[in-house]
């Protein structure tokens, strides 16, 4: 597979050394996904993949 993804343009192995010169990572931030009182997960698009609530999940009233 190595070989057919080098036949296309623009293609190259990257040294070992190249690689570790490479910076940067996807920024999740986890505190905004949330679970609401019908137990259905809140927060951006990417909570729910990365989060989960219980099915059957209530919220205590205050009064």
């Amino acid at each position: 597979m190595k070989t057919s993804l080098l036949g296309i343009n623009g293609i190259k192995v990257l040294s070992r050394e190249s690689q570790r010169s490479i910076k940067g990572q996807a920024k999740l931030d986890l505190s905004k996904c949330g679970c609401s009182c019908s137990g259905s997960v809140t927060g951006p698009s990417y909570c729910n993949i990365y989060f989960a609530c219980l099915q059957v999940y209530t919220c205590e009233e205050t009064s």
